[in-house]
């Protein structure tokens, strides 16, 4: 069975964003190998309604009109907005303390049956034991982690 993923805005930015830090750095290059593992079939990435909502809200039209690139290219599985979706985010929201975007980015991952949410927001990474196991009790099997970590357990 092929890995679903979905990616946190921020992931498809990352590459754009100033390099001057080794975090961002090595999450740049994290998501060119996620890129690569998904242009070759080996996962399937997973969108949403709130990704290309997130994407119009960027500031600089040359980066804007980049990471929708990223996004039309690699996503295969769009997630539409709903009641269902929205209801779901609403609980993420308020038992993980996480605000209503980021929350709806979570669900639409569960409702697309992603295996892995993979962020660089340290917010909801600290939520991560909390998010797998609420997605858990409805069903959902979502892992919350940062890019890197995600390409150093696959290499495992």
């Amino acid at each position: 069975m092929v890995e679903r993923v979905y990616l946190d805005t921020n992931v498809y930015c990352r590459p754009l964003d100033s390099q001057t830090s080794r975090r961002v750095k090595s999450e740049s290059r994290a998501f060119m190998e996620i890129v690569n593992i998904a242009l070759h079939g080996d996962i399937v990435i997973v969108s949403s309604d709130y990704i290309r909502f997130e994407i119009k809200q960027i500031h600089g039209s040359l980066k804007r009109k980049d990471v929708r690139g990223f996004e039309r290219a690699l996503s295969s599985v769009n997630v539409a907005s709903n009641k269902s979706v929205i209801a779901l985010a609403k609980e993420i929201s308020s038992k993980c303390s996480l605000n209503s975007l980021d929350a709806l980015h979570l669900s639409a991952a569960c409702f697309g049956n992603a295996d892995y949410f993979l962020t660089c927001d340290d917010e909801i990474l600290t939520e991560e034991s909390r998010i797998a196991k609420l997605s858990a009790g409805k069903g959902y099997r979502l892992k919350v982690r940062n890019p890197v970590n995600y390409i150093e357990e696959r290499q495992r």
